[in-house]
């Protein structure tokens, strides 16, 4: 685990309690790599990859068969157990944990020791959502998240089609706090929520993060009436609203760093 504070990339696993104190935010890698091969298309027309796998391909010391393999570290297991103070841990910010290419059991001993370590809050996040309800009730200090489907060149329509499928994969999720990152927003999926609300009582997450994209050190906005549109409807649903650092704080005024009652 990394035990110095989280990456600025990454702020959303500092979390604020109820009473203002904030916890550090830390990463925790037990399994390594990623099959997913995401991709986006910038609005100059350049193309960016997923940070993980720049960053994996900078330090190939521990990526020795590039990050499209999967790396099993149980020698890594027991770090959250050895760190006493509670803290927010984002398990997986080098891999996707439910990744289809990961064995069941290498999960469930994941999953034992974030039961364990009960004083933490774990936060996980996945592009893979419809393997999710398979592991049953999440441990309730495991905050169980699902990425925004990745542009991989993908048109908008078939990025809305793709939402619809991991919302109703994310409502079968049995978790305290099931949240959605929505970062980058590149499409609006605005219309996406709406239409699941025309027959769902609420949306099926407690939680979002809202994002930009980025190529480098290259920031790209979302559409402002695609995110002023998204921020009515998750306030309207009283989804709390995390806002990544990537976003126009000029324009953003009301900045909102928000985080589920859990």
């Amino acid at each position: 685990m990394n035990r110095q504070h989280a990456p600025k990339g990454i702020e959303w696993t500092r979390i604020r309690n109820p009473d203002g104190t904030v916890r550090p935010g830390y990463t925790w890698n037990p399994t390594g790599g990623c099959f997913h091969g995401c991709t986006w298309q910038m609005p100059d027309g350049s193309t960016t990859e997923c940070y993980a796998k720049t960053i994996a391909e900078r330090f190939t010391s521990g990526y020795p068969n590039g990050f499209e393999h999967h790396y099993w570290r149980p020698h890594n297991l027991s770090a959250p157990l050895k760190v006493k103070d509670p803290a927010g841990i984002f398990v997986g910010s080098m891999a996707d944990l439910f990744g289809h290419w990961v064995p069941e059991e290498q999960i469930r001993q994941v999953l034992n020791v974030m039961e364990e370590a009960s004083w933490h809050t774990f936060q996980t996040l996945s592009k893979f959502p419809i393997r999710l309800p398979n592991f049953g009730r999440f441990p309730d200090n495991v905050w169980v998240g699902v990425s925004l489907p990745a542009g991989h060149l993908m048109s908008a329509t078939g990025g809305a089609r793709a939402l619809k499928a991991y919302l109703r994969h994310m409502q079968k999720i049995e978790a305290d706090v099931r949240f959605m990152s929505i970062e980058p927003l590149w499409f609006d999926v605005a219309p996406v929520f709406e239409a699941w609300l025309e027959t769902e009582e609420k949306l099926p997450f407690e939680w979002a993060i809202i994002g930009a994209a980025s190529n480098g050190r290259s920031v790209f906005q979302p559409e402002t009436k695609w995110t002023a549109d998204l921020i009515e409807l998750l306030d309207e649903g009283d989804v709390p609203i995390f806002f990544k650092g990537n976003l126009d704080k000029n324009y953003w005024r009301n900045w909102r760093e928000d985080f589920p009652a859990a």
